[in-house]
């Protein structure tokens, strides 16, 4: 059965979230995007050809006039009017339906393969201005950290207690972290511009974040290789094709016609003849005569070949989502693994780090260490983030690839 025409706005009615979340950017893209909308309108003509091929073929109507009339026993024919119309062969009317529904359920597995596509994109980009505004307010912290260094530094050297190698060191630091967090400012801009231009709306439009990320926990390949919607519309060609090879047999068929020809006799007026001017009524059937065999065959194979060639998509179309669940597996379990190891490296540098501060706030100990440990504390912690939002980016192609983005309830 086909989908209704309102399939869009009831799938679009169970995002009834707030704009702020990711949900809610969905709903946006899904409402906005011109590119979507495109694919969502190609999906309706398709539905608009099924009762295209489920109605019969035009009726033929025809007039004619007698340049000379010709002379009869009644009276002499004037003009002539004929209707026809024409009937295929039982079942083909059906079998065009059908494989009009089955392009049109194909279409809109198109159109869901784009949604889910556009989905993912607005997902990613979210994902990148979430880590970003992770690593600048690490960055911030870091800055704030190293400025605060710089007093006891100076207090110190003005008291002769360290070189004024360490006041340069810890000033050298000071502009590199502020000029790391300029250029991590003017990195947001091209990726709010990326993600507004998904949403429709303009380019620099503020975007607001949250830690909240709607991730289906429940997908599994085999939901994959179920509901994908590149295989549901790959099951819907073969149908479709299956249809064709139908119609391509029957092509073989005759198709019949029936008609009334009504022609208008004038009457007579050199004699008196029964029935003078009588029109002429004449009912009429006609059948096509499919003889070019050669072009049936061609027709009939073109379908069967059609067939094999959608067979193997599918089977290429599975190994491909195999592999690509595979390796967004592989993503997944990485990540966790790199997030242990930076929990624990994460805490142990912060333990080192105030034991470094501490002594160096009591005596001269070596400040290059404390500086250096600083900043491996700051790469640990950007290297987490980076490897938090390659765990969620994992789950959602997960998500993606399962054909579920849209929550079951609203």
């Amino acid at each position: 059965m086909i989908r209704p025409i309102l399939t869009l706005c009831l799938l679009l009615s169970t995002l009834v979230l707030s704009g702020q979340s990711l949900e809610g950017y969905w709903k946006m893209a899904a409402e906005n995007n011109p590119s979507l909308k495109a694919s969502f309108n190609k999906y309706l003509a398709a539905l608009e050809r099924v009762d295209q091929q489920g109605s019969l073929p035009d009726p033929n109507l025809s007039f004619g006039v007698f340049i000379s009339p010709v002379e009869t026993r009644v009276g002499a024919q004037r003009l002539r009017m004929s209707v026809s119309q024409m009937f295929p062969w039982m079942g083909t009317l059906e079998e065009r339906k059908t494989m009009a529904v089955r392009l049109a359920e194909a279409s809109f597995a198109e159109f869901e393969e784009a949604r889910n596509a556009l989905f993912l994109k607005v997902s990613e980009t979210w994902l990148q201005l979430l880590e970003l505004e992770k690593e600048i307010a690490l960055s911030k912290e870091n800055l704030k950290l190293l400025r605060s260094y710089e007093p006891i530094v100076k207090t110190k050297y003005e008291a002769n207690l360290t070189s004024l190698a360490d006041l340069i060191r810890v000033q050298i630091r000071i502009e590199e972290a502020s000029t790391q967090l300029t250029l991590l400012e003017l990195r947001k801009t091209p990726l709010i511009s990326d993600f507004n231009t998904y949403l429709n709306r303009p380019v620099d439009t503020p975007v607001i974040l949250t830690e909240t990320l709607p991730v289906d926990s429940e997908v599994s390949v085999d939901s994959v290789l179920v509901k994908n919607p590149k295989v549901i519309q790959n099951q819907y060609l073969q149908q479709a094709a299956q249809s064709q090879l139908k119609l391509s047999q029957l092509k073989r068929k005759p198709s019949l016609g029936v008609g009334l020809d009504y022609v208008f006799v004038s009457e007579r007026t050199d004699m008196a003849v029964a029935d003078n001017g009588k029109n002429i009524i004449m009912p009429m059937v006609s059948m096509s005569l499919p003889i070019f065999g050669k072009k049936n065959k061609a027709q009939i194979k073109e379908a069967e070949l059609m067939q094999e060639s959608l067979q193997h998509e599918a089977v290429g179309i599975k190994n491909t989502l195999k592999n690509e669940w595979t390796k967004a597996t592989y993503l997944e379990q990485s990540a966790e693994q790199e997030l242990q190891l930076y929990a624990s490296e994460i805490s142990n540098t912060k333990a080192l780090l105030n034991v470094l501060t501490s002594e160096y706030s009591n005596n001269s100990s070596n400040f290059e260490e404390l500086l250096m440990t600083q900043q491996r504390l700051l790469q640990l912690q950007i290297a987490e983030a980076r490897s938090q939002t390659r765990q969620q980016r994992s789950q959602l192609i997960k998500q993606y690839l399962s054909g579920n983005f849209l929550p079951l309830n609203p």
